[in-house]
């Protein structure tokens, strides 16, 4: 069975946050980009329609967004998938599911359909979701072709980061390397992979580390650090800044993979964020309801006598948690001679809550800090994300 079969036989909590940001931010994008231009949605890697139970995969999640669009703009869904299996289950998922929605459907690799991706989205904002598995993207077809777009109007990518592939490709090739004093051919084919994937060889220097082939939580530290830069590189120059998200199967482990948001705007930072905490919600119900599944329930994992989990209860026995760990962050950040604005500081004031907190909790949290005299603003109206905070 391979990987890809064994993703799409149920999913797994680290795909519920993915798929929640995605049902619900492609709408925001759509919203805040113009009146005029028209909108593309791009699934670059888009697989299988919908999972063995019939849960919807990330194609039908974005036709129900641009079902959603084209109500107030027009919108082109388009759709790219490699392996001809996966491409025949998308065609026949997206026919009877996939709405009235104008779409393109094109079976072949991302690099093989982005010269007709480009032209069709010429003149019109682009939202692209490139989630393959594993380090399959180009890093200059990224840098080049989709972050190159002009300015206006907008184009944001939201990318999946394997830390799990990355770390163990890595780690080989460093210990292969070290071992026989070269490569074999097949190591050589996996550097060169990870070459492609992440703009250069720069990557061996931070796995010169990692000692043997059990030194797993090494590598995924590596890694980490490996998708750190590899988006410092991808903006590098460019007024793009990426928003990331390590995700995680179940609190306390090791992140399978990073979410990133590239985006040009505050706004957009602001809003993934605010997306971000309410997909939590929904990631926090998925591996607490995976673990009584397996029948490793525990009493810090149950709700008393209700449900396995139970949404409300959960948001209200953390808000001031949440609140009070951003009202730190924002007290961090204040500095006598110096000011910013909340949607140009996105990462920084959500800091370790970032996935767990959303708009609410920062509004409160500077509603706090103006009670106490410490900030120049209660933080009420539409807009005092945009305003300029002092001490």
């Amino acid at each position: 069975m391979s990987a890809n079969d064994e993703f799409f036989r149920s999913k797994k909590a680290a795909a519920v946050l993915k798929h929640g940001i995605l049902k619900r931010y492609p709408v925001v994008f759509a919203s805040k980009t113009g009146q005029e231009n028209p909108i593309v949605f791009l699934d670059g890697y888009a697989g299988r329609g919908e999972y063995q139970g019939g849960e919807p995969g990330s194609p039908l999640l974005l036709s129900r967004c641009a079902e959603f669009v084209q109500g107030f703009r027009e919108v082109l869904a388009f759709f790219v998938e490699q392996d001809p299996d996966s491409f025949a289950n998308l065609e026949e998922v997206l026919r009877l599911k996939g709405g009235t929605v104008q779409r393109v459907l094109r079976q072949g690799s991302l690099d093989q359909h982005l010269p007709e991706l480009l032209a069709r989205a010429k003149g019109a904002s682009l939202f692209a979701f490139l989630d393959p598995f594993g380090p399959a993207l180009d890093f200059d077809l990224i840098r080049t072709h989709l972050l190159g777009r002009p300015n206006w109007p907008p184009t944001e990518i939201l990318l999946h980061f394997s830390v799990s592939s990355v770390a163990r490709m890595g780690r080989a090739v460093h210990l292969a390397g070290k071992r026989l004093g070269g490569l074999s051919s097949s190591d050589q084919r996996t550097a060169d992979r990870l070459d492609r994937f992440l703009g250069g060889n720069w990557w061996r220097d931070y796995f010169s580390k990692v000692s043997d082939g059990g030194d797993e939580q090494r590598a995924t530290d590596v890694a980490l650090r490996v998708a750190a830069r590899y988006a410092q590189d991808l903006t590098k120059g460019s007024d793009y800044q990426a928003v990331q998200m390590p995700v995680r199967p179940r609190p306390g482990l090791s992140p399978k993979y990073v979410l990133a948001l590239f985006t040009r705007n505050g706004e957009g930072a602001w809003h993934f964020a605010d997306t971000l905490g309410k997909a939590g919600v929904e990631w926090e119900e998925a591996w607490v309801q995976e673990q009584f599944r397996r029948g490793e329930r525990s009493s810090e994992t149950l709700f008393g006598d209700g449900p396995v989990f139970d949404a409300e209860q959960y948001k209200s026995e953390n808000a001031l948690r949440w609140s009070r760990t951003v009202e730190r962050n924002i007290l961090r950040m204040l500095r006598p001679d110096e000011s910013f604005r909340m949607v140009d500081r996105v990462p920084q004031v959500y800091g370790d809550v970032l996935g767990q907190a959303w708009v609410p909790h920062v509004r409160q949290a500077t509603k706090s800090l103006h009670r106490q005299g410490l900030i120049n603003h209660p933080g009420t109206g539409d807009f005092w994300r945009e305003l300029v905070w002092r001490p």
